[in-house]
Formats: C-alpha cells, sequence, structure tokens
C-alpha cells in the first residue's frame, strides 16, 4: 500500500497517471502489471525497488565497511591490573580511537564496535586504532578485526587466531580458525606511549677555542710521490670441477632467497616473525600446542565463550580425530519431564 502511494505521487510530480490495470494486478502478478506502464513510471518503479533492495541490505554490509573505533571492557580477571590511559579500568569502560589498554597481572576481555571479541594476557599493551596495535603481551581476537604489531598486519574477516609479541620484539601468529593474510609493514610501526619521557637538556655544548700559543695549521694536501712498483697480475679463478655426473655444483651464495612479504595463514597454521618484521616458514600446530591454547590463560576462567568455539572445535577434531576437545561446551539442555513410554499391544 505504502509502494502504491508512492507511485501516485511520483506520476502526480510528472504529469502522467499511473493506469488502473497496475494496481488491480499487482497484487496478482507483479510482472503483467508492471509492464503495462509507460516508460517514465518505469523508471521511477526501479528506483523505489532499488532503494529498498539497498535499506534491506544495508544492516548486513556496516559490520564489514566498519573500523574499529573503540572497545568496551567486558571482563576482569586476576585483579584489578587493566588500565585504559593509565587510568584505573572498570567493567563497560570504553576505549576509545587512539587510546591504550595496558593490563599489569590481570587479564581482559574486549567488546569492539565491529562486533568482535579480544581477550588479552597480562603484562600486555594494545592500542586501538584502525587495526588493534599491539606492542607486548598475547591477545585472542575473535571476529573481524585486524590486529598489528610493529613489523607486521594481520587482515581476517571473521576468524579465530592469536597474536604473541615478547620482551625482544618478535612476534607470532597461530590460526585456530578460518585463514589470516599476515603482512609485512612497509615501515615499523612504533608505540611510545609506554616508554618513559625523556626531556632534552638546555646546557649548551662548549667548544674549546684554540690557546695563542697553539698555531692552527692549515688543512693543505701534499702530493705523495710514489715509486713505480710492478702491478700485480690479477689471479684467475678456478673453475668449479665438474662432478660425476659432468655438471657444474651450484654455488648456493650466488642467488640469495628473496624474502615474501605477505603469507596466507589457515587453520592450524603458525608463523614466527623476527623483530625487524622478517616472515618465518609456515608451520603446523602440534597437538601439544593446540591443547595448550585452549587450555591457556585466554581461554579458561572467563564467563562469556567466545562466539566461534564451534568452529574451533570443528578445526580442531578435524586435525586431530582421536583427541577429546579439552573445553567442554554446553549442549542442548534435556528436558526434565520424563516422556510416557507407548503402550505395548499383544501383537
Amino acid at each position: 500500500m505504502f509502494l502504491w502511494n508512492l507511485l501516485k505521487s511520483f506520476s502526480k510530480t510528472f504529469g502522467k497517471d499511473i493506469p488502473q490495470a497496475f494496481y488491480w494486478t499487482f497484487p496478482q502478478g507483479f510482472p503483467q502489471g508492471f509492464w503495462r506502464l509507460t516508460f517514465q513510471p518505469k523508471r521511477i518503479a526501479f528506483f523505489c525497488v532499488g532503494l529498498c533492495i539497498f535499506a534491506l541490505a544495508m544492516p548486513q554490509l556496516a559490520p564489514v565497511s566498519a573500523q574499529s573505533t573503540q572497545a568496551t571492557v567486558q571482563e576482569i580477571l586476576d585483579g584489578n591490573q587493566v588500565f585504559i590511559q593509565n587510568q584505573q579500568a572498570s567493567i563497560n569502560d570504553v576505549a576509545r580511537a587512539q587510546q591504550q589498554v595496558r593490563t599489569g597481572n590481570s587479564r581482559t576481555a574486549l567488546l569492539f564496535n565491529t562486533g568482535a571479541v579480544a581477550r588479552l594476557s597480562a603484562n600486555s599493551v594494545l592500542r586501538i586504532g584502525q587495526c588493534a596495535q599491539l606492542s607486548r603481551g598475547t591477545i585472542l581476537v575473535n571476529g573481524a578485526i585486524n590486529a598489528c604489531s610493529s613489523g607486521i598486519t594481520t587482515g581476517v574477516r571473521g576468524t579465530t587466531y592469536l597474536l604473541e609479541v615478547d620482551e625482544s620484539g618478535n612476534q607470532q601468529v597461530k590460526v585456530l580458525e578460518g585463514e589470516v593474510v599476515v603482512k609485512r609493514n612497509p615501515k615499523p610501526l612504533f608505540d611510545d606511549s609506554d616508554k618513559p619521557n625523556t626531556k632534552p637538556t638546555d646546557k649548551p655544548t662548549t667548544t674549546k677555542s684554540p690557546t695563542s700559543n697553539q698555531v692552527q695549521k692549515p688543512n693543505v694536501s701534499v702530493p705523495i710521490t710514489v715509486k713505480n712498483s710492478p702491478t700485480p697480475k690479477p689471479q684467475a679463478t678456478p673453475s668449479p670441477v665438474p662432478n660425476s655426473s659432468g655438471n657444474k655444483p651450484v654455488d648456493s651464495n650466488s642467488q640469495p632467497a628473496q624474502a615474501t612479504d605477505e603469507v596466507v595463514l589457515k587453520s592450524g597454521e603458525k608463523i614466527e616473525v623476527a623483530q625487524t618484521g622478517d616472515l618465518g616458514i609456515i608451520q603446523k600446530l602440534t597437538e601439544n600446542e593446540f591443547v595448550n591454547l585452549l587450555q591457556g590463560n585466554l581461554f579458561q576462567g572467563f564467563t562469556n565463550q567466545i562466539p566461534g568455539i564451534n568452529k574451533v572445535r570443528d578445526v580442531f577434531n578435524g586435525l586431530f580425530p582421536n583427541v577429546n576437545f579439552p573445553i567442554s561446551i554446553p549442549g542442548i539442555p534435556t528436558p526434565s519431564i520424563p516422556i510416557p513410554s507407548l503402550p505395548s499391544f499383544p501383537f
């Protein structure tokens, strides 16, 4: 009804009336009534239909294109040593863009405005921005948010992975479910907010002036004559000795290996990154590593479980089919009312 009234108003505006056959045939069959319209009302109808489709699809597209502009503290474990901009934080406090979240001996769970969930281990430093910049500690990410460090940036869309930065600046990415694109940063990212401020000294630098007894000698280049000496003959480099097959051996130092700037990690894979951002070799997570992660401080003790725990369980069961999943996930509760049994018949 709303669409019909809208079409009537457009038709009056453009000076043309929509045929009555369109209103009668619209409930019975939209295509038959639609193609009876003239050209200009058809354009209006196309515009209205496209506007409705865009309005319905916009709520689904918004979370993907949204940026991480803030994070809300959901849980605090092991004390109260969680700080936002060096101010002690509590539940439901919000860390906004370019603000720092730091943990002491405590752990915390964060909910980003994109719907992603993150957990910080103890002694971690995180800065909120277009990417969750971790300068120290470990972060567990579940959802559509990119994490980064001084050397790398991760590109994800709805997955579960860990990013760890140790005290020496070495980084490590471990993917539990989904895919993660690890890119080397063209320029290293630095977060100097946790470093002490150093004030420049105002004392002028004193330079010693030459005394009267000292005479400065001008810098005059004196030509040096060298006696004619026989030039040494260049030594010929010995040619490599062919091996038994007749081919010359390949010099391993002639062509150094080229470092890659981007890799894709899949479920159950990890990679180590140097402080300079050099990517290592993709390796598989072993059974003990996977189990230790699921039994570690980023999974145990939290009240709310991460939304993608079911997908993590499916990946774990696929990689290690003979091992029990170490996290208990509550299933569908069984009804407490007893169901009466069917009567037995003599035949």
